[in-house]
């Protein structure tokens, strides 16, 4: 029997080959009142999600993860974690147990919790 509180909370996997790879953090942004950024660029701060589902992080403190391997699934999901009327799934890249927006546009790569008031956190292909 399925505990009706477990219902939805499965992501839809995606093809990872879209973001498995190396990438090089370039900002980090925060958004409340004001808009803050943390340029990374002269950093060489790098994510690399390997197929396997595991995230390393090298090079050094940043706004994100520290430096070691997290476990990442990447997919479709509710972002409130259960369907709310009328709320589509979006893609989202899971952290361990963290939910992070995913979009790709104009080769860079953006993955955040600005939904709330975290860090988006901006790459490039490294």
């Amino acid at each position: 029997e399925i505990m009706p509180s477990l219902v939805g909370s499965e992501m839809c996997i995606r093809d990872s080959s879209e973001i498995v790879g190396e990438w090089k953090l370039t900002k980090a942004i925060f958004i409340s009142q004001t808009v803050e950024e943390i340029d990374y660029t002269d950093q060489n701060i790098v994510y690399n999600f390997h197929s396997n589902g595991v995230l390393s992080v090298s090079g050094g403190a940043n706004a994100g993860y520290p430096i070691g391997e997290y476990e990442y699934i990447f997919g479709e999901d509710y972002l409130t974690g259960s369907p709310n009327p009328g709320e589509p799934m979006i893609v989202l890249v899971k952290i361990g147990n963290a939910k992070w927006t995913y979009d790709f546009t104009n080769g860079q790569m953006k993955i955040g919790q600005s939904y709330v008031d975290g860090p988006d956190l901006v790459f490039e292909r490294n």
